[in-house]
């Protein structure tokens, strides 16, 4: 916990980052919260915690010395000043405003006192993550860190008033929200459709609203809740988010006179915590002196709702513009396809050329085989006539070698054989004429 002295002195920065704008979002809120960041880093800090619930980022820095922190601050102001986007909100204050001596919780008390049903049309519509629990006889809405109720606290109050957890806990205003003639606690949507299977599934009755209330429209709905857990867990509900309107019936909202810690001596008083609806007056009154300086700002609130419909504007050319990218990618997308399909005819087509060029090869080829064939089959014919008419010869010249062989050797052995008989005629004659003389 901060000590007297320190909390005196402004040591602690607040830099919050925020964009309507998704596409600026992803980038240039991100690119500038490292900017702020890296400013931060440049100083020893005592602490330092962000939080981001994705459309906004929050970073809470605290300084040892004031010196820093007024340095800092001016460094942010200057960071904001060399960039029209995203917007940047800066606050300097203490420590104990800042609200990191207290734990990350806000109270029924707490809760009655922010709300504000003339700045939030649906007054605790939320993506940053809150757990619901029952503390005994009260509720209260637990966050992850400090920073994450800072950034609630911020967005549920006047933005030229912004609210810490240190600050709602100094200025804190005890109220009790009472349940009605019936036992129900209620909420009021102006919303005309609800279903029926919406109650059911968060244990509420629809009531359509008939009682006429000051500063506010008859019609609506009122939605009638047995238990005050039912009926603040709704609240921060994904289906309760869909709604375009809901606050509490402010009718039941009373101060809390257990809780204020006056003594409650004289009539007056008594009177006060008699009648509920005597704050109601006093509100009435408050609520004049605010239409006064309402008037005075109207000016700043006719510039505010032009630039926000020029970012209306800006996003609605920005939407028209992806469009028309979107169309252009689809057109090219369709080009693409038609020439994957082109290519793919004239692939087949060349395909198809190729197999009946293949296929005229094949039969050219098969043509000339087979008038091979039938060449080599006349040649083989020719070749065999002639082969056959050689053969006839060779065994014809053959024959007559073997007759004019025969012939010759008959001749020799006739030859042969004469010379024999001439030779024994011979050797006769002279044996006879031996045989002559020797007579």
């Amino acid at each position: 916990m901060a000590s007297p002295s320190e909390c005196r002195v402004n040591t602690c920065v607040s830099v919050i980052l925020e964009s309507l704008n998704m596409f600026v979002w992803m980038e240039s809120v991100a690119k500038r919260m490292r900017q702020v960041e890296l400013l931060a880093s440049r100083y020893s800090l005592k602490f330092s915690h962000k939080c981001c619930n994705g459309e906004q980022v929050r970073l809470d820095c605290c300084f040892h010395q004031p010196t820093e922190a007024s340095l800092f601050y001016k460094q942010i102001i200057s960071l904001e000043k060399s960039h029209s986007r995203p917007k940047v909100l800066y606050y300097i204050q203490t420590e104990s405003e800042l609200g990191y001596q207290h734990k990350a919780v806000l109270t029924e008390q707490d809760l009655l006192a922010i709300q504000a049903s003339t700045y939030c049309r649906n007054i605790f519509r939320t993506n940053i993550p809150i757990r619901v629990e029952q503390e005994e006889d009260t509720v209260a809405y637990h966050f992850k860190s400090v920073a994450g109720v800072n950034m609630f606290l911020f967005n549920k109050s006047n933005s030229r008033n912004p609210m810490t957890l240190g600050l709602l806990r100094m200025n804190m205003v005890p109220k009790k929200f009472v349940a009605d003639d019936e036992g129900f606690y209620r909420l009021f949507t102006e919303d005309k459709m609800i279903a029926p299977e919406f109650g059911e599934k968060h244990k509420f009755k629809i009531k359509p609203r008939l009682e006429p209330v000051e500063d506010s429209l008859l019609g609506g709905s009122l939605l009638l809740f047995s238990t005050e857990f039912d009926l603040f867990k709704f609240l921060v509900s994904d289906d309760a988010a869909d709604l375009l309107h809901l606050t509490f019936d402010e009718t039941k909202i009373i101060e809390n006179c257990e809780k204020t810690g006056e003594k409650i001596d004289n009539s007056v008083s008594q009177e006060k915590c008699k009648d509920p609806f005597l704050n109601k007056r006093k509100e009435r009154e408050v609520r004049v002196v605010v239409a006064e300086n309402e008037k005075k700002f109207r000016v700043i609130r006719r510039q505010d709702m032009g630039i926000l419909e020029l970012e209306k504007k800006k996003l609605e050319l920005e939407r028209k513009e992806l469009e028309l990218e979107r169309e252009n990618l689809e057109l090219v997308s369709k080009n693409l396809k038609r020439k994957n399909l082109e290519s793919k005819n004239l692939k087949r087509k060349n395909e198809w050329e190729s197999k009946n060029l293949e296929l005229e090869s094949n039969n050219s080829e098969w043509e000339r085989k087979k008038l091979e064939l039938e060449m080599k089959y006349k040649w083989g014919e020719k070749d065999k006539k002639e082969e056959s008419k050689n053969r006839t010869e060779h065994s014809r010249d053959t024959t007559n070698n073997l007759v004019t062989l025969v012939l010759d050797r008959l001749e020799d052995e006739e030859a042969f054989a004469t010379n024999k008989v001439t030779e024994s005629v011979t050797t006769s004659d002279e044996n006879r004429n031996q045989i002559t003389s020797m007579d």
